[in-house]
């Protein structure tokens, strides 16, 4: 087990989970209640489902790193941080802009512009998480001599 892995995805789950708190419960938060229509949105939210949906978000992005650092940062010479957000905006961009954005919109009663601004949170959110990861992360001494 790579514990630089582990500790990197910790760190990203813990700043991006409560820095999500931050901009959607201070600093964006009356722009969405007004922009969703009524029924949208929950008066409390369900914080622990938000926490295992942000782990898996993040375990997935972690667990995929590997293979982003070894055909960006190895093979192409990226930094680690370049590799990391690379990968950052790819979940990002599936994860929330294309299902939790533009779906939603489609789907929900939610004003398009309060969707782009969070799907654009939420995008530049993976690049952050990517980007602690990328920071964070050592590939180990057997994996750098089986691929170096």
């Amino acid at each position: 087990m790579n514990w630089r892995l582990l500790w990197a995805g910790v760190v990203a789950f813990l700043v991006v989970f409560n820095l999500g708190y931050v901009f959607h419960e201070i600093v964006a938060a009356d722009f969405f209640r007004e922009s969703f229509g009524p029924g949208v949105q929950r008066p409390h939210y369900v914080i622990p489902v938000i926490a295992l949906a942000f782990a898996l978000y993040i375990a997935l992005m972690a667990s995929a790193y590997p293979v982003a650092h070894e055909y960006f940062a190895v093979r192409r010479s990226y930094s680690s941080l370049v590799t990391g957000v690379i990968l950052g905006a790819f979940m990002g961009f599936l994860w929330d802009f294309l299902q939790g954005g533009l779906i939603e919109y489609a789907t929900y009663n939610v004003g398009l512009s309060a969707m782009l601004l969070d799907s654009t949170y939420h995008w530049l959110e993976g690049m952050l998480a990517g980007a602690i990861i990328g920071g964070l992360y050592r590939p180990r001494a057997s994996f750098v001599r089986a691929t170096g």
